[in-house]
């Protein structure tokens, strides 16, 4: 195995769990804001499309950048339990 196909496989990975997070987050009587439930859509697309592509073979290259952005946005929704909005809005 490639350091190459590695990185592709950690970045689907980060990427899934991104999508995953977002997708069965559950808001239990917290505020609904409309635009940040339109950025956690955009975000499980965005995060979604890259992992199938990965998957499905249509990447022929990911770079180190690529993943450490990935995980660091996968370690910031994992510790906001998937609200989003503690991660991009600071009150």
């Amino acid at each position: 195995m490639t350091w190459q196909l590695l990185l592709m496989d950690a970045n689907a990975i980060v990427c899934l769990l991104i999508m995953v997070r977002l997708m069965f987050f559950r808001k239990e009587g917290k505020r609904h804001r409309l635009s940040v439930a339109v950025l956690a859509y955009l975000v499980i697309l965005a995060a979604g499309f890259n992992a199938f592509n990965i998957l499905l073979g249509h990447y022929v290259q990911v770079n180190l950048g690529d993943l450490l952005l990935n995980s660091v946005i996968c370690i910031a929704v994992w510790l906001a339990r998937g609200n989003l909005a503690k991660v991009v809005i600071t009150e």
